[in-house]
């Protein structure tokens, strides 16, 4: 499995590669990491030079965090680019091709912040893969409870043939939530719930699912609300267009969807 973890070399960018390794299998995965440079100036001559002194501090430190892991049974190699962060990061996953995106929501002090919350919103909506978004508060890593949010929608099948893959390659536990609004309760909607369970133990055999279903009229907030007392990653689907659409038209969307103060992956 190939992941790519985007550094920004800031705290919490450290701590996506904590996860990341730590998901990885040794000597079997690998992880690329990539700094990406970003600048914006009036004067030509002021872009050359600090874009040359970013490249120049980001290949460093690069090198210094290859070293700092350079006895890990993970292969790890470093990239260096220079564009749009967002573009960079999708398009590296694209050419590389790339499993699993880890990366953080928070930029550093020292280089130029290039990974804040509107960088991962475009990489979620952009990368050709999952993506697992590490915020800013996320505890340490719990690689052992998964906790997924289902819609029972066309879309969900391929995407949860990809998670219980994974979910068995990392010997983790799911939970799969369902939120329905207060007036679905009828025996329609209980028929429903009881076939996504017949359905997980008949093809998914290897994987020991617990279900929920929680009731509100806003899945955010509904499983928000849940996640707060619930350790473990959060799993979402990209394609769940009235999650996300709720999410991505606020300009604090990644605080809204982290409110839980949990890592979430998203699945494509």
């Amino acid at each position: 499995m190939h992941y790519l973890v985007p550094l920004d070399f800031s705290d919490n960018s450290l701590k996506a590669l904590d996860y990341a390794l730590a998901l990885a299998s040794p000597k079997v995965d690998r992880i690329t990491l990539i700094h990406v440079v970003e600048t914006k100036y009036d004067f030509a001559s002021q872009v050359e030079f600090f874009t040359k002194q970013q490249l120049k501090e980001g290949k460093k430190r690069g090198k210094e965090l290859l070293s700092l892991h350079g006895d890990s049974k993970i292969s790890l190699k470093f990239r260096l680019a220079e564009g749009n962060p967002a573009l960079q990061i999708s398009q590296t996953a694209s050419k590389q091709k790339v499993d699993l995106i880890v990366m953080g929501t928070k930029g550093a002090t020292g280089i130029p912040k290039t990974l804040i919350g509107t960088v991962a919103v475009s990489v979620v909506r952009e990368a050709p893969c999952a993506v697992l978004v590490v915020p800013a508060t996320a505890p340490k890593f719990n690689p052992y409870q998964f906790v997924l949010g289902l819609e029972f929608a066309e879309h969900e099948p391929a995407m949860l043939d990809w998670l219980a893959k994974q979910l068995k390659k990392w010997k983790s536990s799911l939970q799969v939530v369902h939120v329905r609004p207060a007036e679905k309760q009828g025996f329609k909607q209980v028929l429903l719930e009881l076939g996504i369970k017949q359905y997980f133990s008949k093809k998914y055999p290897s994987i020991q699912a617990e279900f929920l279903t929680l009731t509100g009229a806003k899945p955010r907030e509904a499983l928000g609300a849940y996640m707060k007392s619930q350790p473990g990653i959060l799993v979402m689907s990209h394609a769940h267009q009235g999650f996300w659409e709720e999410l991505f038209t606020k300009s604090d969307s990644i605080q809204m969807a982290y409110q839980t103060k949990g890592p979430l992956l998203v699945l494509r």
